[in-house]
């Protein structure tokens, strides 16, 4: 079975292709150029991010959240809406880069910033303004390798259920563990209604 080339029925062969980029002026291989350059950008690329919206006051639940409130009421601090991600990082890492990052992923996203209240007897939801993502690193690299691997193991099903307080916590929070100088473990959880609400 032969198989054949995938190209869209408008698309010159490659041959035609390039007689016809020769034949471009240098202003138009330029204009060409920056076209290109444009489409293969991805969507967003330079631009800083979502405008601040100003909060003042309160505001409502979406319909999840109320669910997940409402299954909070009913059971507080079930670490069952904890969402957990372990990312093992390989090479050389630059903790003070890592935690500028988080922190500006916190400055980006509202959501992670918001808790949650009751004001006579309704939820609402509370904006925070931006705060640094406190990143602890536990230092594992003393540690035999078999018995690093199964405290890092240890530590991460730890933090995973550690229960969020929705009205006093912050939703979101991250650890670092180091278990040798080349490779890591960054720990972020948050409570469901934060990430998915």
């Amino acid at each position: 079975m032969a198989l054949l080339p995938m190209t869209k029925p408008d698309t010159p062969e490659p041959a035609r292709l390039a007689d016809s980029l020769a034949g471009l002026t240098p202003e138009q291989r330029a204009l060409l150029m920056v076209r290109l350059r444009r489409r293969a950008a991805p969507a967003g690329a330079g631009e800083a991010g979502p405008a601040p919206m100003p909060r003042t006051g309160d505001l409502p639940l979406s319909f999840a959240q109320q669910r997940l409130w409402f299954l909070d009421r009913w059971q507080p601090g079930n670490p069952a809406w904890n969402i957990a991600a372990a990312s093992r990082l390989t090479g050389r890492l630059d903790l003070g880069a890592l935690r500028q990052a988080f922190d500006e992923i916190v400055r980006r996203h509202e959501s992670l910033r918001t808790r949650f209240a009751a004001v006579d007897g309704r939820p609402v939801q509370r904006v925070d303004p931006p705060w640094p993502l406190e990143a602890p690193l536990i230092d594992l690299a003393a540690l035999p390798p078999a018995l690093r691997e199964e405290e890092a193991r240890r530590l991460a099903q730890e933090e995973r259920g550690r229960p969020f307080d929705l009205v006093e916590d912050r939703l979101v929070r991250a650890a670092l563990l180091r278990c040798t100088a080349q490779e890591h473990v960054s720990l972020v959880t948050m409570h469901h209604i934060v990430s998915d609400g």
